[in-house]
């Protein structure tokens, strides 16, 4: 048995795809020291594959690093495999003294670690994720999880009750995203479609960052507006609660994924191919095919390059309101 350390310090959802990785090493009995940023940590508080956590705020520069490595260090972890890609991620072990450091052949800096492994662009990212795991725990079998306790659960539900929510029949939107371009627009239709249908509660869920956007959308008094009361940790209990999760290329996603809650994500400028789907058997995703602009970047710009917006424009609310039924009918 090892201790190893797994560096994911990228986006919530980023950390998510992650948690596999997670639970293989513990599966080999290895102990896991987890390191991620702190908007992720709530997300993984209570996975019950990670020994350690250490969160790492990068924003708040040298003083931050040297405190992360001087606790990663602590830990005494002989390997560190390091899923983010970019520098500030392979210093870490390197500063924490770990000897084997195991991350992608297309990392800013990979002449920093001793193991490289290849970044298959064909594969999902939970699959090119636990290939970091070859030759220390098994590389399939795992999928994405967010623990949420019973008492969180319990909270959850209460929450809800005191927004006078329908807890039998509850559809969540997430209709924010870091990149605006991310952001579909027709979610205010689509809410009243599925209202119409199915008399659902519709709970906007977002961060503080998101309620004008959810404001806009919630006026009807059968759409709820919940942006920036719940944190990550709450908004996973919520969805989990719910009969269907509507979102975008986003954080949101990946937690319906992992609560086991079916959901459908809108894709614009960013594609499937890039290997970012919800990891479900439940999942749908919508998008705009066959657009000569697309995608138009790894993550989505804040504005359309080609100022037209089609990749999200056209896609119709009649259209993800179809696939929500297909979803909401199983």
């Amino acid at each position: 048995m090892s201790n190893i350390a797994v560096i994911q310090t990228a986006f919530p959802g980023d950390v998510i795809l992650c948690t596999p990785v997670y639970e293989s090493l513990k599966s080999a009995r290895h102990c896991v020291v987890a390191v991620v940023r702190p908007p992720a940590e709530t997300l993984i508080r209570h996975n019950p594959y990670i020994d350690k956590l250490i969160v790492y705020d990068k924003r708040k520069g040298i003083s931050a690093f040297l405190k992360a490595a001087a606790e990663l260090k602590a830990e005494n972890c002989d390997t560190a495999l390091i899923i983010q890609r970019y520098l500030k991620s392979a210093l870490l072990p390197l500063f924490a003294g770990i000897d084997k450091r195991v991350g992608y052949d297309i990392a800013q800096i990979s002449s920093l670690y001793t193991d490289v492994i290849h970044y298959d662009k064909g594969k999902h990212e939970v699959e090119r994720c636990l290939a970091l795991c070859q030759g220390f725990s098994p590389i399939s079998g795992f999928s994405p999880l967010i623990a949420i306790t019973d008492n969180e659960s319990t909270q959850a539900k209460q929450f809800l009750i005191q927004e006078k929510v329908n807890l039998d029949n509850l559809i969540v939107i997430a209709p924010g995203s870091v990149w605006a371009t991310k952001r579909w627009v027709g979610y205010r239709e689509l809410a009243d479609l599925l209202w119409e249908k199915y008399h659902a509660d519709i709970v906007l869920l977002g961060s503080r960052e998101d309620y004008e956007i959810c404001r806009e959308i919630s006026e009807p008094d059968h759409i709820i507006n919940l942006s920036g009361k719940t944190d990550l940790l709450q908004s996973a209990a919520i969805i989990k609660l719910a009969r269907l999760a509507i979102t975008n290329d986003s954080a949101p996603a990946h937690i319906a994924a992992a609560v086991g809650t079916p959901v459908v994500t809108i894709f614009g400028p960013t594609v499937p191919a890039f290997g970012f789907t919800p990891y479900s058997d439940k999942a749908i995703i919508v998008e705009n095919t066959g657009l000569y602009c697309r995608p138009c970047g790894s993550h989505g710009p804040r504005r359309c390059p080609e100022k037209h917006f089609r990749c999200m424009k056209e896609i119709s609310a009649r259209r993800v309101f179809d696939e929500c039924a297909r979803l909401l009918s199983i």
